[in-house]
């Protein structure tokens, strides 16, 4: 991380050549962008453009790419999820270089400390080849295990660790913030549940009352978690990648946060997976994840614990019934809530989460 006095642009004007000489030379001695042509811009919950750099000899002895984005919060909103750039920026400052997971490279990041504004400046995938993941287009058993050994290695690294907390509260502004339950009141939930992929979910979570409660449950759950660590917190489809050759990646760290283990695992398998090929292997895949995460030096849940925490973590999934389509496609929205819907009847996650308490 740089300094916290070292400028960053409160403007999209402000992210010219001289500024982006100045915060590449941080890391990269001597560098000049001589200069910068915007391409693509991404408007959603952060801001994303897309760039192609002229340099000097140093830049091109450091061997700079051509392109790469450049990643803040310049929203309408975005003075509202200020944390989720700062915890993005800590991500690609301290832990990507470790090499735990396939991760976009960063080749700047920083957070301004009296403001939370953070941005970085990160690869374009599209120069290694890669694609990019989307929940029309399920995993495979084989691309699920590469993942579940990247996140074994990502958690393991801060297990249970006294310095989480640098992380904020466990369960990041998913909980904190409010947003989930925002989205599912004022009649949101009850419409969603007249939608025919609702049929899939137990009558139980039929309500916003009883939806909520699944929800407050599961995060007073994680914040009582002998198990926690830091997890990616947002590892859907549509933030995956994959080089030539299948191996899966993980972009969009903005939701980096501390949790129980198992937030990222049951999120990413039930979401990213075939229903039906989901529900043939996750046993299968929750016990190589437990085995992988032993390998790491890590006092591993036992299997009847591990199971039950994955079961309760069906219940954030859910959150698709409600997410509107100008968030994500609505065929997208559609198939992951029918995944979550069918998991957590499979899963009986409402026993899970409130039998015997």
């Amino acid at each position: 991380m740089t300094s916290p006095h070292f400028h960053l642009p409160r403007t999209l004007e402000e992210v010219d050549a001289a500024w982006l000489t100045a915060a590449l030379g941080q890391r990269f001695p001597g560098v000049e962008v001589r200069t910068v042509t915007f391409g693509t811009a991404v408007r959603a919950t952060g801001t994303k453009l897309r760039m192609l750099l002229e340099y000097n000899d140093a830049g091109h002895r450091h061997r700079l790419p051509a392109t790469m984005w450049f990643k803040g919060g310049y929203e309408a909103h975005s003075d509202h999820v200020r944390t989720s750039h700062a915890r993005e920026s800590l991500f690609y400052a301290e832990i990507e270089p470790l090499g735990l997971v396939n991760a976009p490279k960063c080749y700047f990041a920083s957070v301004d400390d009296d403001s939370g504004f953070g941005v970085q400046l990160i690869e374009d995938l599209l120069v290694r080849n890669a694609s990019f993941g989307d929940a029309r287009k399920p995993v495979s058993v084989a691309a699920a295990t590469n993942a579940l050994n990247q996140l074994a290695r990502l958690h393991a690294h801060r297990w249970n660790a006294p310095d989480l907390d640098r992380l904020g509260e466990v369960g990041g502004s998913l909980a904190t913030d409010g947003i989930v339950l925002r989205i599912m009141r004022d009649g949101a939930w009850e419409r969603s549940m007249t939608a025919p992929v609702a049929a899939a979910l137990p009558e139980a979570f039929h309500t916003y009352a009883a939806a909520e409660a699944g929800m407050e449950r599961l995060w007073a759950l994680d914040r009582a978690s002998q198990h926690r660590c830091m997890v990616h917190g947002d590892a859907h489809p549509g933030n995956l990648f994959f080089e030539h050759d299948g191996t899966p990646g993980f972009l969009d760290w903005q939701r980096f946060m501390q949790s129980d283990w198992a937030h990222d695992v049951s999120y990413f398998l039930i979401g990213s997976m075939d229903a039906d090929e989901c529900a043939a292997h996750e046993r299968d895949l929750v016990a190589h994840y437990l085995k992988a995460l032993s390998a790491q030096g890590v006092a591993a849940p036992s299997w009847d614990d591990a199971w039950l925490s994955y079961r309760r973590h069906a219940m954030y999934g859910l959150v698709w019934n409600v997410v509107p389509p100008t968030m994500q496609p609505a065929e997208v929205c559609e198939m992951e809530a029918l995944r979550f819907n069918a998991a957590v009847l499979r899963l009986d996650t409402h026993d899970a989460l409130f039998g015997g308490a």
